[in-house]
Order: C-alpha cells, then sequence, then structure tokens
C-alpha cells in the first residue's frame, strides 16, 4: 500500500504517484491512464485506446446495474 496527499493544482486537485508505486502497476511517467471514480475509490488504468475504455466503462455499468440478479445467478 503506497499513501499520498491529494494537493491543490491551480483549480484542480492532482496527487503524486511514488516511482515504486508505478513499477509494480507497469506504469511509466507520460503514460495515457483512465480514471474511474465510484464512492471513496479512484481506479488508475492505463488507457489502451478508446474501444478498451468503453468496453470496460460498459463492463463496470452493467456489474454495478445488475449485481443483485449477477449475485443470485453466481449461486
Amino acid at each position: 500500500m503506497y499513501m499520498t496527499k491529494l494537493v491543490r493544482v491551480g483549480n484542480s486537485t492532482g496527487l503524486t504517484v511514488s516511482r515504486e508505486a508505478l513499477t509494480e502497476a507497469g506504469l511509466e511517467r507520460g503514460d495515457e491512464v483512465t480514471l474511474h471514480a465510484e464512492a471513496g475509490r479512484i481506479e488508475i488504468v492505463r488507457s489502451a485506446g478508446d474501444g478498451y475504455a468503453a468496453a470496460m466503462a460498459a463492463g463496470r455499468a452493467f456489474a454495478s446495474r445488475y449485481r443483485r440478479a449477477m449475485a443470485v445467478l453466481a449461486k
């Protein structure tokens, strides 16, 4: 687990990511990433083109909307 602090950057908010965390995640400075936010959580994923990001967003929306139905089917 890596700790960091949210800081003001102009009118936005930024954070720093340690070199160790980037290495462990397989990311490098300058990589394009996609952010997925939900209550209390932000996921950072390397962008693999528009199709991948769109498919992941659709999958997350489906999983969120049909969470109960999928739980019942998984039994």
